[in-house]
Parts: structure tokens; C-alpha cells; sequence
């Protein structure tokens, strides 16, 4: 039987990356959008084919059609929508950040699980074809022990200005995203390195270029993170570089895995076709993989999730680990000190 879907903030992703793929997403049936601007929100749902519109989230939450809405809202609103629809006993599939603080998310996690309803939460990067076949790799012990993984998400629009910093939108707001170049997107960069190398990070150390203002307002940012494995992390995230390559290089004892050109960005559009070099003894293998349907992915995998048909692929758990590392390197950056994940992660 199809789940009911309700889409949350029909904004410029979701008509361009998120409502496309979830046409084409099995199990799935397409019921309401949510928009304050219910005109828009109309607009939207014809497009998408979603059948009906809403200006009321808790008149959506009465629709009994819906069984799970996918919230593409600005990132301070998460966690009262999640509380509402646990409330409502909806399940929630939500864009990253789970939460703007780790104690965010710890309140999202603990009322899905007193509502009885599932939580995910979209690192669509995890279904990405190559960063799947590399996580197959380092699993398989194709490479050794991981030694030292590098993850570069980096752009800017060519002909745009470097700083964008004055910029007016909700990316702006410190209530609704209380950060610069780590929350918009190098929260991805250590998602993805986790995820392919099946580790975790015991400790942060990290530089940005914030100019020392309340609210973390940073354009360039790279961490060092140590890994329980005995390895070391690496990730570098700006949105001043144009024409930065953008990939992930995995370094083993026994060889080396490259991902390159598999962020949806700007850069990858400049570089062309993902690809997945493998370097070891006999020399280098290179193969050529698709974009892949991420978005189409998530919403599969939760359908799947929510028939009891396993897990998301980004649990609560996972997103609160992200927002403790997000939240580390933010304090590493003012204190210019190593920070223990250990300061920011308990049972929930």
C-alpha cells in the first residue's frame, strides 16, 4: 500500500531537487504541500502533482491521508514541526540539520519515540552510487585500515561575488540557521566521510574565517577529526572558490579510493561525470557512475522504514551525532582548542 506523503516549504530545492524524485518514488502517493503563501503552495502541487494544498500545518496534520511529511522548511523551524506531526502521529522525514543545537535534536528524537512515529533525516549523499560503492570497498577491506579521509565540498557561482555574506534570506537568520559555510554544507562533508567509512569521531579541531561576530558567519571552514578506528578525518567546506574540485580521497594501508565530481554543485557541473578511481598495487582502476535518484532513494527507504521494513538511512541518532560535530568545530574555531565529542554526546 502507498504512503501518503506531505511536503513541507515547497522553496527553490524542493521544486528543483526533492518534489521531481519523489514522482517517481515507489509506494508513494503525492497528497498535500504545505505553504503559508497558499497560492504558492497551489502553484506547487499542480506542478508536482501533489493533490491538494495547504496555508495551516495543523489543518494538513487532519488530513488522514497523509501518513509522513518530508520537511523542506528553513532549518529553525524542524523541530516544532516534528513535534507537531509526532503529535499528530505523522512521520517525519527531515532535510539536514536535524536540529540547529544538539539539544534540538535530542527533543525531536525523544518525542518521535513517545509518539510512537518514525524520524529520519536527509543526507541524501549516503545514496549517492559512488560514495555507496566506496563504503563497499573500505568495507570489504579492499583498501586496509583507514589511515586518513579527505572530503572537499567547495564552491561559489562563477562571475558571482566571493562574499556573499549580505546576501537577505532565511540562510541569514541566526534563528533560523545560526551558522555560515559548516551548516550549509560542510555538515555534509563529514556525514559522507563517516558513512563510507563506517567510523566515529572522538575529537575536533578546526579553523574558520568568521570574523568573530556572535552568530558563526564563516565562508571558508576546515576540521581535523580524529577517528576511534586510529585514522584522522579531513574536511574543507567554503563558498568562496568557484572552481574548487570537489571530491573525497580515502586513504588506506593497503590503497587508496577517490570520489570525484559526486557533489550536486555548481563545481561538479564544471567537472562532469562522477567517478571512482581505486589506486593500489596494480596501478589505478577508474570507473564512471550516474548522478543516481538520492531524494527518490530517501523517500523509499522511509516508506520502507515506516512498513517496519527496516531503518532510515540517516537515523535521529545519526543527525544528533552530526549537530555534536557541527557544534564542536564552531568551538574549536573561537577557542582555537582540540574538543572532545565526548563534551556534547550522552544517551538521549
Amino acid at each position: 500500500m502507498a504512503i501518503g506523503w506531505a511536503l513541507l516549504g515547497p522553496g527553490r530545492h524542493a521544486d528543483r531537487d526533492v518534489a521531481p524524485e519523489m514522482q517517481e518514488a515507489a509506494d508513494t502517493k503525492l497528497v498535500a504541500v504545505w505553504s503559508r503563501d497558499r497560492e504558492r503552495g497551489e502553484r506547487f502541487a499542480a506542478k508536482h502533482n501533489f493533490q491538494r494544498a495547504y496555508d495551516s500545518f495543523e489543518e494538513l496534520l487532519k488530513d488522514p491521508e497523509v501518513d509522513a511529511v518530508y520537511d523542506s522548511t528553513p532549518d529553525g523551524l524542524h523541530v516544532v514541526n516534528i513535534a507537531k506531526a509526532a503529535r499528530a502521529g505523522k512521520h517525519t522525514l527531515v532535510e539536514k540539520p536535524l536540529g540547529v543545537t544538539v539539544e534540538e535534536c535530542r527533543e525531536s528524537i525523544e518525542i518521535c519515540r513517545q509518539g510512537g512515529v518514525k524520524l529520519g533525516v536527509v543526507f541524501q549523499e549516503r545514496h549517492q552510487p559512488t560514495h555507496v560503492e566506496a563504503k563497499r570497498l573500505v568495507a570489504a577491506g579492499e583498501i586496509g585500515e583507514v589511515m586518513l579521509a579527505r572530503v572537499q565540498l567547495a564552491w561559489a557561482v562563477p562571475g558571482g561575488r566571493s562574499d556573499q555574506r549580505q546576501d537577505i534570506n532565511w540562510r541569514t537568520d541566526p534563528n533560523m540557521r545560526p551558522g555560515g559555510a559548516i551548516m550549509g554544507s560542510g555538515d555534509h562533508c563529514y556525514d559522507t566521510l563517516l558513512f563510507i567509512t563506517n567510523e566515529e569521531v572522538l575529537e575536533v579541531v578546526a579553523f574558520t574565517d568568521s570574523d568573530g561576530e556572535d552568530v558563526p558567519n564563516e565562508r571558508t571552514a576546515l576540521a581535523m577529526l580524529k577517528l576511534k578506528g586510529g585514522g584522522y578525518g579531513y574536511i574543507f567546506s567554503s563558498r568562496s572558490t568557484p572552481y574548487a574540485q570537489e571530491d573525497i580521497v580515502v586513504h588506506g594501508t593497503k590503497g587508496t579510493i577517490v570520489c570525484a565530481n559526486t557533489f550536486r554543485t555548481v563545481s561538479q557541473d564544471l567537472a562532469g561525470q562522477p567517478r571512482l578511481d581505486t589506486i593500489g598495487p596494480e596501478g589505478i582502476t577508474a570507473r564512471k557512475f550516474d548522478a543516481g535518484t538520492c531524494y527518490k532513494e530517501e523517500v523509499e527507504t522511509f516508506n520502507r522504514c515506516i512498513e517496519g521494513r527496516g531503518g532510515p538511512m540517516t537515523t535521529g541518532q545519526d543527525g544528533l551525532m552530526n549537530a555534536a560535530i557541527t557544534e564542536a568545530i564552531y568551538k574549536s574555531a573561537r577557542s582555537q582548542a582540540v574538543i572532545p565529542l565526548s563534551d556534547y554526546v550522552r544517551a538521549p
